[in-house]
């Protein structure tokens, strides 16, 4: 075969690679369904084009070279592409329509108890939660049973501080606890040793669904269909963003797709209300995260008479990995502080931090006058942060990972179609939002709450009614159409 047939045939070759890439992007990107139907398609009449130029220009010599180069280029492009699509996609596919949350459920003996295993512990007495997270408590129960071949002896308790008091004096010689009280437990005065005062036998995570959203027609603010409403959780915690656990930043957004607004209601983690199950007894805002996301949903709900749609869940201990991709990401701080995780010294003005010092800025309180208001404006500083990284091209060097790193922080409720839907709309007219914010306020007291009865010293904040009125105005002016500006 002459030399130039060779050629010849590796041009043709190279054509129908690039066709089969072409085929290959086109298939990602109707997997994907984001572009509007006139983008998509034009986008096929242009690639299709280009093939067919590609295959019939090989004909001719010099024309069939340069439409070679531009092809290898193109294929390259489009390679790239699909692998970036294909990962948008698999992130889309595990984050959205979230409908399962995880308890991690301990079981505790004392540290000096001879138990090695859950059957050394057998004929141990074992004390459990009467009503707080009783469905993962039972299924705990069931596991324990299955492994050691019969029904353990139980003791019901009201709450976890009497339930540990129970362990320390022999009441009990065990204890089924979930993971998520832990730091509640070793924050109380008394019970900061917890930890080393005990040993784990068992550690299991229940897995439970969580219950999809249901109109409600009794709140007196109505949506319509311009209109969702989403809760947003922002939890501090290692491990799954579905695992349950107090929730430190509790923002509800208030979208209106029509007139392109959002608006953003933020509640302090300590306000004292009640919660959507304690029957009217007041407790700390946080503190509903430990009885599942719905519980944080409701509660707010009650608060503001609003119904809820969706939820939002982001775990701060995931932008550590995000950030350190990204290469650090730069935060305004209005005062200067050293953390004490880390301690990490912040400046006013901006800062260049990496993953672990974002996150300590992120969770720091104590050293700021101002406490969690402005450690819920200085979270807020570190999403915008992120945000403003990720929309440069900081994003493409190490897109894949970030990807990753996104599938383990974040989690909605929302249904994937729905997101595809705004993404959809957000290309086809590429408006602007109006994002606009308000803060619920109040006067800090302490109190018990209906988490911890037995302790009637525990920082709260007692709403302050005029700031929840107002921010229902505003909610109201945003479902109406209205376009706000504080």
């Amino acid at each position: 075969m002459k030399e130039k047939d060779i050629f010849k045939l590796v041009r043709y070759g190279f054509a129908i690679v690039q066709s089969i890439i072409t085929l290959l992007f086109l298939y990602y990107l109707a997997k994907l369904d984001v572009l509007p139907q006139k983008y998509f398609f034009l986008a096929v009449g242009v690639l299709v084009v280009l093939c067919v130029l590609n295959v019939v220009l090989q004909f001719k010599k010099i024309p069939g070279i340069i439409m070679l180069v531009i092809g290898i280029i193109i294929s390259i492009g489009l390679g790239i592409a699909c692998i970036y699509i294909a990962k948008t996609t698999d992130v889309m596919n595990k984050t959205a329509g979230a409908d399962e949350q995880i308890d991690k459920m301990l079981v505790y003996v004392l540290a000096d108890d001879e138990a090695k295993s859950l059957g050394d512990a057998a004929d141990y007495t074992y004390g459990i939660l009467s009503s707080k997270g009783r469905e993962a408590t039972d299924k705990t129960i069931e596991e324990i049973n299955k492994t050691i071949n019969k029904e353990i002896a139980i003791k019901e308790y009201d709450d976890f501080f009497s339930m540990i008091d129970g362990l320390y004096n022999g009441d009990v010689k065990a204890i089924i606890l979930n993971e998520a009280y832990i730091d509640v437990i070793i924050e109380t005065e008394g019970y900061e040793d917890f930890k080393d005062k005990v040993k784990e036998l068992l550690m299991t995570e229940v897995k439970s669904k969580v219950e999809w959203y249901e109109q409600d027609d009794d709140s007196s603010i109505k949506l319509n269909s311009d209109v969702f409403t989403l809760y947003i959780s922002g939890i501090d915690t290692y491990g799954s963003v579905a695992k349950t656990s107090r929730s430190d930043v509790n923002i509800i957004a208030v979208v209106n797709t029509k007139t392109k607004q959002i608006l953003l209601v933020s509640t302090p983690r300590d306000y004292y209300v009640p919660l959507s199950i304690s029957n009217g007894v007041k407790d700390k805002l946080t503190h509903a995260g430990l009885y599942g996301i719905n519980c944080s949903k409701d509660t707010l709900s009650m608060i503001y008479d609003l119904d809820i749609q969706y939820y939002f869940r982001l775990n701060f201990d995931g932008f550590i990995k995000i950030i350190d991709k990204l290469g650090g990401v730069t935060v305004h701080s209005d005062y200067a502080f050293t953390t004490r995780s880390g301690h990490y010294n912040i400046q006013v003005g901006d800062n260049k931090l990496n993953g672990k010092e974002a996150l300590a800025f992120a969770r720091e309180r104590y050293a700021l006058a101002d406490g969690d208001r402005q450690r819920g404006r200085d979270q807020m500083e570190v999403i915008k942060a992120v945000i403003n990284e990720m929309a440069s091209s900081k994003l493409l060097y190490n897109y894949t990972d970030i990807m990753d790193a996104i599938s383990d922080c974040f989690q909605t409720s929302m249904p994937k179609d729905m997101i595809q839907s705004l993404v959809k709309m957000q290309i086809n007219d590429m408006k602007k939002w109006n994002i606009v914010s308000c803060s619920a306020d109040g006067t800090g007291t302490r109190s018990s709450t209906y988490s911890i009865p037995q302790r009637d010293n525990l920082w709260v904040m007692i709403p302050d009614e005029s700031t929840i009125e107002h921010a229902k105005e505003l909610i109201q002016q945003v479902i109406d159409g209205k376009i706000i500006s504080e």
